[in-house]
């Protein structure tokens, strides 16, 4: 979804990443699906690119 909106955009990862003050390897991260990226930098650069999170409960629990 952080590639499909920066490329709606009109975005190069580049653009994107100094937008958000940071290295373009944390956009490729991102995009790339990377587990271990810092939650407030993705949070950062989905404010930048006008995504938020929403938490919610599951609707079914799996143990």
């Amino acid at each position: 979804m952080v590639k499909r909106q920066r490329n709606g955009m009109n975005l190069r990862q580049l653009d994107v990443a100094g937008l958000a003050n940071t290295g373009n390897r944390l956009i490729v991260d991102v995009e790339s699906g990377k587990p271990t990226v810092q939650l407030q930098k993705v949070l950062d650069l989905l404010d930048i690119l006008g995504l938020e999170v929403v938490v919610q409960p599951k609707t079914s629990r799996t143990l």
